[in-house]
């Protein structure tokens, strides 16, 4: 049995980094953060996650200032575990806790000049325990995605539902985690939950715009859909490098960091742009027990014959293609535009979407 324990979804003040020796200057802010969150927690109801948003260790200047996929590699990449990692580590073991936390990392044993967006979760003895790579990117950022190299990643990692979306099975729940652009897809939720996730971490989102609600909607329909805890911290102030004394606040303007429950209910919700924290209880034997006895969710009824059959199907209609950057990693931001732009072209030309 699992007893209840609270989670924060903690909102951090960001740097962008244009090295990775920069970030300690996020590290130490985030560690301040940390403290104050088991402060709380030790005057109230045991903590037990700690879960910090994408962008948070080196923030988000390599995407901002459209720097060179090589530089990135060799400036800001982190390696896992590493000195970065190990600064979260040490609060791990300090609070007996769970961290989730994400950064640009290299992986030099298993595909050499590539960075990958990593999540990865740090147990309260300081191991990493889980790591996921980013699978979907907008054109702004250029990390490589294990359908880049797809064919290479099969080789290598494997291809079971583990080498693409793993779950990690701890003494509080089990864990899968999804990053930013990744929540817009509802097969990623899916297919965490079918791997057995009980916890679905979604690491940071923005709105193009202020308070349009979409982020919101998204991680409550991961969470109803799926019959899973959300837990999905968001940025605050964001600046531009170490310099910049005004934040861009693109950060949190999607209405912040928030804890959804099984049921699609909020259970907290950051409703500013400020540096914070949403915490609340997650009850996995509470969850369990309506999973077994529900019937009325819906991963009893998942048809994934049906659906394997539907996507086959459309393979051709949708046209974004695996194995694309095996001779290079990245192509440039106007590139990556222009692709998705021939993209959409053939989508129209296969009549899949109607232009204007």
């Amino acid at each position: 049995m699992i007893d209840p324990y609270m989670a924060f979804a903690i909102q951090p003040k960001v740097y962008g980094c244009q090295h990775r020796k920069e970030a300690k200057k996020n590290l130490d802010n985030l560690c301040r953060q940390i403290d104050g969150c088991m402060y709380v927690a030790d005057m109230e109801y045991p903590a037990k996650l700690l879960a910090i948003p994408e962008g948070a260790i080196t923030g988000f200047y390599d995407e901002h200032s459209r720097m060179d996929y090589a530089e990135i590699v060799k400036k800001v990449a982190l390696e896992l575990p590493g000195a970065e990692t190990e600064v979260l580590a040490e609060k791990a073991r300090q609070y007996g806790i769970y961290i989730i936390a994400a950064a640009k990392v290299v992986e030099p044993d298993l595909f050499p000049g590539r960075y990958f967006n990593t999540v990865f979760i740090i147990d309260p003895k300081g191991n990493i325990i889980h790591r996921y790579r980013k699978h979907r990117v907008f054109p702004a950022e250029s990390s490589t995605t294990p359908y880049d190299l797809y064919d290479e990643w099969l080789e290598k990692v494997g291809d079971d539902v583990d080498a693409f979306f793993p779950v990690a099975d701890t003494p509080i729940g089990r864990i899968g985690t999804l990053l930013a652009f990744d929540g817009k897809f509802p097969e990623a939720g899916r297919a965490l939950a079918l791997n057995g996730a009980e916890i679905i971490y979604r690491g940071g989102e923005f709105e193009l715009h202020r308070r349009y609600g979409y982020t919101e909607i998204m991680n409550r329909a991961h969470a109803v859909n799926n019959s899973c805890y959300v837990i999905a911290p968001s940025n605050g102030p964001k600046f531009m490098d170490l310099t910049d004394d005004r934040p861009s606040m693109t950060g949190s303007v999607s209405g912040g960091g928030m804890i959804v429950n099984y049921r699609g209910q909020m259970l907290c919700q950051i409703t500013n742009t400020n540096v914070t924290y949403a915490a609340a209880m997650i009850n996995i034997q509470e969850l369990r027990e309506y999973r077994s006895k529900a019937s009325v969710y819906t991963l009893p009824y998942t048809t994934p014959e049906m659906w394997a059959r539907i996507y086959s199907s459309l393979a051709e209609k949708y046209p974004y293609p695996k194995n694309s950057h095996i001779a290079e990693p990245s192509l440039s931001y106007a590139e990556r535009r222009e692709k998705m732009r021939e993209i959409t072209g053939k989508m129209i030309d296969s009549s899949v979407i109607k232009g204007p």
